[in-house]
């Protein structure tokens, strides 16, 4: 197996699907926020934004993905990373590479319920519409997560399938 990895606005299920996907496969999870997360010495990623900013959290991303890319494993990576150079270089080397969307509505709840991320801003739902672009770009395929979850994981099983079969 190569790497699947998933890219998608945070809130779209990167996490949540990825993880069970990892389990599903019997393969290594990685959430690339922990391992920046792990790289830069803190526990939440409220706490590195304060202290390394934007621009550290970057650099680590730049430093830290392209490698974990190479890996066989299933990968979420942060919303951010994918809009960064040497990030999109290497995903464009990856087979498979699902972007999850969801509609801003189901946006807004996740993240809502979510505790290590600050609310969504009229801001940040414009940066949404600025990633999308990417995101389809760097993608291989794409699923919608608005639905119920077990739709989206029937469609990343009917992807993986399309795959083996064109292997």
């Amino acid at each position: 197996m190569s790497s699947i990895v998933f890219i998608g606005f945070r809130g779209s299920g990167k996490s949540t699907l990825g993880k069970w996907l990892a389990a599903d496969l019997g393969e290594q999870f990685i959430d690339t926020d922990d391992v920046v997360l792990a790289h830069l010495g803190f526990s939440t990623v409220s706490e590195a934004w304060q202290s390394v900013g934007e621009v550290g959290w970057r650099e680590a991303e730049e430093l830290l993905i392209p490698e974990l890319l190479e890996k066989n494993a299933v990968i979420s990576l942060g919303g951010g990373a994918p809009m960064l150079q040497q990030v999109a270089t290497a995903l464009i080397k990856s087979k498979i590479v699902i972007h999850l969307i969801s509609s801003e509505e189901a946006t807004l709840n996740r993240i809502a319920k979510g505790e290590d991320r600050p609310a969504l801003s009229a801001t940040d739902l414009e940066v949404r519409l600025e990633r999308l672009p990417a995101y389809g770009s760097l993608a291989t395929f794409t699923v919608a997560t608005s639905c119920a979850i077990e739709e989206s994981k029937q469609c990343i099983l009917e992807i993986l399938d399309s795959v083996d079969e064109r292997s």
